[in-house]
């Protein structure tokens, strides 16, 4: 057998993490290079231990059969094996060969979950020869989806997925895919239940998975979809409540002089425009029609595609002319949890309230100032039918009524 080998590695050509397996000669068997379609360390560490799991387990039986010539007889687990919790809170996902250790959904250690009975030997006649592992490749399905829908493979929506994919792959004790069935799709709605989520968050992480396997039906590389109608919905949803005269004005005298620059211009542009967070953080640039400044917005929906002017109230925050990322920081998930975290601590605790609800108070803003209907809906970017290009209202007719939102 022979030495232990790094299994994760980079190639100078990649920016993933790849994994290498190697056997002795003996066992026939080729080295296994395969790209984890991944370039964060501790995910790839994730997707990667079914393999290492299989890989360990081969080596160990064939130096029983090659060395100490003994046989495992029986195997006794330390872990009960599937899904538990230690009394500090530890999540031990466990199969009969390992158990590994999150904590936050974070991995944090493993070890072996076997204690072996050797005390049958191997006989010249009682080797029969290794089987070979199933080739996983079922991130390649994932992949194929990313690339089919136009995700950026290193942007928010892959990264969830991505990590989303590889907790149920170790819920399974890296089982394939297509050897899941709707017993495992709904033990893991289950085990996301158990951690809290509320059923819209169950149906986005499911949604993660079962895109990809409806995608690989579609294409004929995949038959059946372990997630088709495995959550059952719950009136669990939290119902939104919009930011009051009082909270804003909290916001504005105690909040934002203390926010960073993203978190301070993403509230501003939040609250004047109605805008979702990804659309203000996907700006890039700036159009002028009639002298008066407008971006381009939407990508949710076609009839959220729209054109919006830039209130007067935020132009002295934003440069001369946009050109490029309005943001500092890549990261938009950062730039949100800093500033809900921000409205906890100066604005309100209450949790029906977060920094979508900016949102809710352009809706009712509009309301309370006689918007029509259809110029409502075209500034916060709802469905009205078709909008085509980019919408059906002037940017004249617009400005005035987005003007009137302001910021108190």
């Amino acid at each position: 057998m022979p030495k232990s080998v790094g299994y994760l590695y980079k190639k100078p050509d990649s920016a993933n993490w790849w994994i290498k397996l190697q056997y002795p000669a003996s066992m026939g068997r080729s080295m296994v290079r395969k790209s984890l379609g991944t370039s964060d360390r501790a995910e790839a560490e994730i997707k990667a231990l079914p393999m290492i799991q299989a890989h360990k387990m081969d080596l160990l039986e064939e130096a029983n059969r090659r060395g100490r010539r003994f046989k495992v007889q029986a195997i006794q687990t330390k872990h009960p094996v599937g899904f538990s919790k230690l009394p500090d809170g530890t999540e031990v996902f466990a199969d009969n060969v390992t158990a590994k250790f999150l904590k936050d959904g974070v991995l944090i250690g493993q070890e072996d979950n076997f204690i072996l009975n050797l005390t049958q030997r191997f006989e010249p006649s009682d080797a029969p020869k290794p089987k070979p592992k199933p080739v996983d490749n079922d991130v390649e399905l994932l992949d194929e989806y990313l690339r089919f829908r136009g995700h950026d493979p290193e942007g928010a929506y892959a990264a969830e997925a991505r990590s989303t994919w590889a907790e149920f792959k170790a819920f399974t004790g890296g089982k394939l895919i297509e050897d899941c069935d709707r017993t495992d799709g709904r033990a893991y709605v289950e085990f996301l239940r158990g951690k809290g989520l509320k059923t819209a968050t169950v149906v986005k992480r499911v949604n993660f998975l079962a895109a990809p396997i409806n995608h690989a039906n579609e294409t004929g590389d995949l038959k059946g979809n372990s997630f088709f109608k495995v959550v059952d919905h719950k009136d669990d949803k939290l119902d939104r409540l919009c930011f009051d005269a009082n909270d804003m004005a909290l916001a504005q005298g105690h909040m934002l002089p203390k926010l960073g620059k993203d978190e301070r211009l993403m509230w501003i542009i939040l609250a004047t425009t109605g805008m979702r967070h990804s659309e203000a953080f996907s700006i890039r640039e700036e159009f002028e029609e009639g002298g008066i400044r407008y971006v381009r917005v939407g990508a949710k929906t076609e009839s959220s595609k729209r054109r919006v002017p830039l209130p007067d109230c935020l132009l002295p925050h934003l440069p001369r002319k946009i050109t490029g990322p309005l943001f500092e920081d890549p990261s938009l998930k950062n730039i949100s949890k800093n500033l809900l975290r921000a409205v906890r601590r100066v604005v309100t605790k209450d949790k029906r309230k977060v920094v979508y609800s900016l949102r809710h108070r352009v809706h009712t803003r509009l309301r309370e100032i006689g918007c029509p209907i259809d110029i409502q809906k075209e500034i916060v970017g709802h469905g009205n039918g078709d909008h085509g290009n980019y919408g059906t209202f002037g940017i004249r007719t617009l400005k005035p009524w987005i003007d009137q939102i302001g910021l108190a």
